[in-house]
């Protein structure tokens, strides 16, 4: 398994959701947050897994938002870590990409 990458993470995320330099430390800690939030939910996370990574970007972007998480988590993000979930109880470890 891969080692997570948490600075090209970050350094995307931003430019997904085009931001200055000057959030970067805001934005570093969060993915380390999101990081530890998805894989306390999921169990033994594949970083390699595209979903995963997906959910962290997600994850990262809804605190940056929303810290307090005030309406909770978005519909896609529970989809995508109840997959997340599937995938690791069921040991399904193939990549479904297309």
């Amino acid at each position: 398994m891969a080692e997570l990458d948490k600075t090209k993470l970050t350094t995307d995320l931003m430019a997904e959701l085009n931001l200055d330099n000057a959030e970067q430390i805001t934005v570093a800690h969060l993915v380390d947050s999101s990081v530890e939030l998805v894989q306390r939910s999921v169990g033994n996370l594949n970083l390699e897994d595209p979903i995963a990574i997906q959910a962290i970007k997600t994850m990262a972007t809804q605190l940056y938002y929303d810290r307090s998480l005030s309406q909770g988590l978005s519909k896609g993000l529970v989809m995508m870590l109840v997959h997340l979930q599937t995938s690791e109880s069921t040991g399904d470890t193939d990549d479904h990409t297309v």
